[in-house]
This record gives structure tokens, sequence and C-alpha cells, in this order.
């Protein structure tokens, strides 16, 4: 890469952890249980955003005195069961990607839609927490992506502009954030389809993390 990587900000779902898709699978039995019509592709149209977002849409397709609250937690509890029994899935490349940027002082940075309570315990779980020097949690930031907002703290809080980070999203809204920041977004496949102009705002598509350091 030409111009120095000082900074990475990393999303969490769907980039540190293949957990899009066990939300989407968690989305789809709540679902079922509830004989809701709650089609994959309204699942995909808000990831990538935070709790707000989420409730208005759901207020949105099912009415006013919808019980979001309650259909959320029994989501959470198919998902939770799901990690239970087969753990927390890690995507491809995180820790060799994360160790490569500590011993070449790369400031790290989470900058993740989910709350705190949820990502601090994912984090820490998995061991990878105390290789951040932020997180950035959706519930303690008022934009939600694809406002630059959360992006923006991330860079802040590891004192580092954010037109010298790298972004790795999964999310059309993601991208749009970081692009909007001016960071060079790397974008990592997953479960939603990005359209042709949105990836023309990245700067590069990888399939996994691995191959970011070959960039690095």
């Amino acid at each position: 890469m030409a111009d120095r990587v000082k900074g990475i900000l990393f999303d969490m779902d769907g980039v540190l952890f293949d957990t899009e898709r066990l939300t989407t699978e968690a989305w789809v039995k709540a679902a079922a249980e509830w004989e809701l019509d709650l089609p994959v592709s309204f699942i995909n149209s808000y990831k990538g955003q935070n709790l707000r977002v989420r409730t208005q849409l759901y207020l949105e397709r099912f009415g006013m005195d919808f019980p979001y609250k309650k259909f959320r937690e029994k989501k959470t509890e198919y998902m939770e069961a799901d990690i239970a029994k087969n753990g927390l899935p890690v995507k491809p490349g995180v820790y060799e990607l994360l160790k490569y940027a500590k011993e070449h002082r790369i400031q790290l940075a989470v900058a993740t839609s989910t709350s705190r309570k949820t990502a601090e315990r994912y984090l820490k779980q998995t061991g990878i927490y105390e290789y951040f020097q932020a997180v950035v949690y959706g519930d303690t930031v008022e934009a939600s992506k694809p406002e630059p907002d959360i992006y923006l703290e991330a860079a802040r809080r590891v004192g580092v502009d954010s037109k010298d980070c790298l972004v790795i999203e999964d999310s059309p809204a993601g991208i749009l954030a970081g692009y909007h920041v001016g960071a060079k977004v790397i974008h990592i496949p997953d479960q939603v389809q990005v359209t042709d102009d949105v990836l023309n705002r990245t700067y590069k598509v990888c399939e996994n993390l691995t191959e970011v350091i070959d960039l690095l």
C-alpha cells in the first residue's frame, strides 16, 4: 500500500466474527415461532445499523404496537443457544492480522453497531479485546451507520486521522460510513450483497482478513 496505514478500524459482526450468519438464522427461527412474515431481504436491510434504527424499521413493518423488545429477546435466545453449543465463530485471519498490526505499531479500534454489553463480551470471550486501543459501541453514538460518527469517534480515540486509516466492513451501511470519513475501505463479503455503486466507494475487496495483511 503506497500510503502507510496508521490505524485500522474494524466493524465487528461479519468482519471479526461470523455472527451475522448466526443472527440471520436466529431472526428466522424467532419469526417462525411468532408466525411472522420476515424475509431475509428485510433482515439484511438493517445489517450494520444500530438498535434505534432496527426498532423503527420493525415498528414500521409490523405496527407501532409491535413488541419489538420481546421479539428481539427471542432472537437473542436462539443465537446465544447456538454460541453456547458451538462457540463464537471467529473469522479467518483475525488473530494473524491483529498480531501483525501490533508488531507494526498500527493503532486498532472496533466500531460496532452492537451494544456495549454484547460486543465487549464477544471481544473478551475470544481473547482479542486487549489488541484494541479503543472500542466504540452502537449504543454510545447517536447516529447509526451509514453516518460517519462512529468511525470519526474511533479514529479520534486512537489518535489517528481517519484519512490515515483502513476501515474494514461487510455491510453497505458500514462501507458508506467509512467512505464518508475519508478512510480506505476494505470490503469483506459476508451475508449482504453489496451493489456496485457502494463497491465503487471501496479501496479493495478481500475474501478474508489474511488478505489484508498482504495489502499492508
